[in-house]
């Protein structure tokens, strides 16, 4: 710390100015931040708005069937018959 009172005064004002440019740089960089983050949940959203809405015409344009049937699309690899020894179980 300088001796001199008027160098104190000027540092201790110098000093106040570089505090009160921090907190206003801090307040406008957090209100951006939380500018941004606003904007993207909004767009988050709409986007699972959106979508829901878009699966929920599929559902009404396609019913459900109900019943005991499951409808499936398979492919045969190997057809072997029951009487064929590579079928059996090997722990038998």
């Amino acid at each position: 710390m300088p001796d001199n009172p008027l160098l104190q005064f000027v540092a201790l004002v110098v000093a106040a100015v570089v505090a009160v440019g921090a907190v206003f740089l801090g307040a406008i960089l957090l209100s951006l931040f939380l500018g941004l983050a606003l904007v993207a949940g909004v767009v988050l959203y709409i986007r699972l708005w959106w979508l829901r809405r878009s699966l929920g015409k599929q559902a009404k344009e396609r019913p459900v069937r109900s019943g005991e049937f499951v409808e499936v699309e398979y492919t045969v690899v190997d057809e072997r018959s029951p009487s064929d020894e590579s079928s059996k179980d090997p722990r038998d």
